[in-house]
């Protein structure tokens, strides 16, 4: 392998590792409720309906020691009445990426607002206007600068509405989507534009009822946001929906109205587009990426219906039903999920533009034990479909790393059942309980999901005994083996000792046993329902991301909490080692706000169920930057893309390190603001490789600059004739003496000769 030499650039270390500042990172100019979230109801050009500002990660560093960034990039919606006096903010529901980057080019809006310093931000009511440093990096308008990547972003959002009551006819509902962006080589800082696509009430007085109820789909990269809305518990008084409606929003068009969905329709007519009414029950939908390789070059939906049809986007704005994605009889289970790379064992042409998954269940079969998958092509249609089944031999279904045996553990495999498409999931999201990928190099699927243990995969309430369940399809012989990625133990769970450890690195490299997974009950006492682990998340290398409740073995007892995990992915024995993200109770800095905020909420369960506002397969993009172009190593951040991830947090106002939120009980005197948000994370940007400024080519015959990782005399008869020649594409290495790293100004001159000399002999 060769050695490379590098010069640092200081400015971009800085850049990539150390810069800790967040956004939507801001607290309102005075304590307490109400608090600086966004009216959905202000319009106009200075209105709410689009806000576009910048944000800076700070760093996350995980218990295997890897740097990540993580930011809270955007907060959900002031709750009504306006404002709220119970809440900071809307309660916040299913939540997805997009699958793919766009390509680099230039940001979707011209600037972007940016503030660091604690009262400053984006809400004209509660904060005050960012005022520039002199730095270009903030003030009320600043550009985003060299070319950036984006992705879409989009969730739902809910709250009690103007009476603040949960669970009746005027509840509130609201879809946030947008689009967030990063220039490559420093996605320390990255831009959004947040859009309300959608709203289920004209306005925020008493006399405007609920209209429709909203369950979040899907977005793609340009930010068109894919929902359902329904009428579910809505009061016939006014105007509701009253049939099962799919609904697409170009967000990066949308106007300033505000975009209302009622009996009649949507407001925003240019920008929306109603792709199904019906009465049949439908799941939330997935959206197909814009960019595919081969793909259509427009927006395109996809989804499920409850009489096991296959919906896409055969016509544009129109949604045509299919029934050949379910091999052997099969019928669907769930939202779908997509993947923007075919596999190419379903492959039948060169128009396939992504593979989808789904749970599904057998024919006659009482219990949903399958995955299937299928590739779609650039018109809509279906090529080939697959179906990969829970074994019934326990020796087909092991951990590879603690030899943990479900069927040994549980009993018959047999009554294990895929799980995560229970009670709310169809109706609200997210999408979807299955994850998958297809393999650099090897090419083969990998799909994964959570399994109820002791059956009841489609009751509620929802088994606590959980495990991942990850099924690999070889690309070249269509062979399927089974492995087991994370596992609660026994039915004592940790209490068991066999549960799935979670690692740390020590000083030494070697990864050492800090904790465990444990039952849903073991963190929440006296709790009967599930589950204990979410559905998983995949990037692009198979590594998987999830919450689960875990038992941390600290001293002097075992710490109980809630975490995001990420577990990592071993291609050779399909393997999978878990790693700590995050956890309840960290804190992080808020460079923008000049305040710390601790996290104090993370959820795989609801009351009887998933929670539609954990991990699932649409949480992760699973592009990689166009700065990530060297090897991926195990265990590296480098295989992510972008992660979404909901949590609640709480800013210490008064910095006395209380972090007391006063909606919760006994901390109403609490001068602390908490909120709702989105949290991003990202992996920092790859070191920065430059090679010595004398290593100019590989041989003396070479005529542009060619270095090989050592200099020696190819280099110094290469660019003396280089020198002598006047060509600048090999002597034209420095704009003075002093340079130290290649910075050429665009012609030959002495000081290309003193720096190149000065480089040589250093060596």
């Amino acid at each position: 392998m060769t050695v490379y030499r590098h010069i640092a650039l200081a400015s971009l270390v800085c850049v990539a590792g150390s810069t800790a500042a967040l956004a939507q990172d801001s607290v309102s100019n005075s304590n307490a409720l109400p608090g600086d979230a966004l009216t959905p109801y202000a319009i106009g050009a200075s209105g709410n309906q689009r806000k576009d500002y910048a944000v800076d990660l700070t760093t996350l560093t995980s218990s295997w020691g890897n740097a990540y960034l993580v930011a809270p990039v955007v907060k959900t919606s002031l709750s009504t009445p306006n404002p709220s006096p119970k809440y900071f903010n809307h309660l916040l529901g299913a939540m997805a990426v997009s699958n793919r980057l766009t390509a680099p080019g230039t940001a979707p809006r011209p600037t972007y607002q940016a503030w660091q310093t604690a009262a400053q931000g984006i809400n004209t009511a509660r904060n005050t206007t960012p005022v520039a440093d002199g730095s270009g990096r903030f003030g009320p308008a600043i550009s985003p600068g060299s070319p950036v990547q984006s992705f879409g972003l989009g969730f739902m959002e809910y709250g009690g509405g103007f009476n603040d009551v949960f669970g009746d006819t005027d509840d509130e509902n609201a879809i946030i989507g947008g689009v967030v962006s990063f220039v490559p080589a420093a996605p320390d800082r990255v831009f959004v534009s947040r859009v309300v696509a959608a709203i289920n009430r004209p306005n925020a007085l008493s006399t405007a009822t609920s209209n429709a109820s909203f369950g979040f789909g899907s977005v793609d990269e340009a930010g068109a946001v894919n929902f359902l809305a329904d009428g579910f518990n809505m009061s016939s008084a006014d105007n509701p929906v009253t049939n099962r409606r799919l609904y697409r929003v170009e967000t990066a068009t949308r106007n300033t109205s505000v975009n209302a969905v009622n009996g009649t329709g949507i407001t925003d007519t240019a920008n929306s587009r109603l792709l199904l009414g019906t009465l049949t029950n439908q799941t939330t939908p997935a959206a197909v990426s814009r960019q595919a390789s081969g793909g259509a070059g427009r927006a395109m939906m996809i989804g499920a219906d409850f009489t096991n049809n296959f919906l896409s986007e055969v016509v544009v704005n129109a949604l045509a039903t299919s029934t050949t994605h379910m091999a052997a009889g099969a019928s669907a289970r769930g939202p779908i999920s997509y993947i923007a790379a075919p596999f190419a064992r379903l492959s039948n042409g060169g128009n396939d533009i992504g593979t989808i998954g789904a749970l599904s269940r057998a024919p006659s079969a009482t219990k949903t034990r399958g995955m299937s998958a299928w590739v779609i092509n650039n018109t809509g249609t279906i090529d080939t479909q697959t179906r990969v089944e829970l074994p019934t031999d326990a020796a087909l279904l092991i951990d590879p790393i603690d030899n943990f045996s479900p069927g040994a553990t549980y009993g018959s495999l047999g009554n294990h059942e895929m799980m995560n498409y229970q009670s709310q999931v169809c109706f609200r999201g997210g999408n979807g309980p299955v994850a998958m990928t297809v393999l650099p190099g090897s090419g083969d699927l990998l799909l994964a999901s959570g399994v109820a243990a002791t059956g009841g995969g489609a009751t509620v309430p929802q088994s606590q005994n959980n495990y991942i369940a990850v099924a690999r399809i070889s690309a070249a012989t269509g062979a399927v083996t089974w492995s087991v990625a994370a596992h609660t133990g026994g039915a004592t769970g940790a209490a068991s000792g066999i549960s799935k450890d979670i690692l740390q690195k020590n000083a030494l490299g070697q990864l050492v046993t800090i904790g465990e997974i444990a039952k849903y009950s073991e963190v929440f006492l006296g709790s009967t329902a599930g589950p204990s682990i979410s559905s998983p998340a995949m990037d692009k290398y198979g590594n998987l991301y999830f919450m689960a409740t875990i038992q941390l073995e600290t001293l002097p007892q075992a710490t109980r909490t809630v975490a995001l995990l990420r577990a990592n992915f071993n291609p050779a024995n399909n393997g999978y080692q878990l790693e700590l993200l995050t956890q309840i109770g960290d804190v992080f800095p808020g460079r923008n706000s000049a305040k710390n905020y601790q996290v104090q909420f993370l959820s795989p369960a609801d009351a009887d169920s998933v929670d539609s506002g954990s991990t699932w397969a649409s949480s992760v993009v699973q592009d990689l930057s166009a700065a990530q172009t060297g090897t991926i190593d195990y265990g590296s951040p480098a295989s992510l893309g972008a992660l979404v991830f909901r949590t609640k947090i709480v800013y210490d106002m008064d910095g006395n390190g209380q972090y007391a939120d006063p909606t919760s009980a006994g901390n109403s005197a609490s001068p602390d603001q908490a909120y709702n948000v989105v949290m991003l994370v990202m992996p920092p940007a790859p070191p920065v490789q430059v090679f010595s400024l004398a290593d100019v080519a590989t041989d003396s015959l070479d005529t542009a600059r060619n270095p090989n990782g050592s200099v020696g005399p190819e280099d110094l008869d290469a660019f003396i004739s280089a020198f002598i020649a006047n060509n600048a594409a090999l002597a034209d290495v420095a704009s003075d003496s002093l340079d130290t790293t290649y910075n050429p100004n665009g012609s030959v001159g002495a000081e290309d000769l003193d720096a190149f000399i000065a480089a040589f002999i250093v060596g």
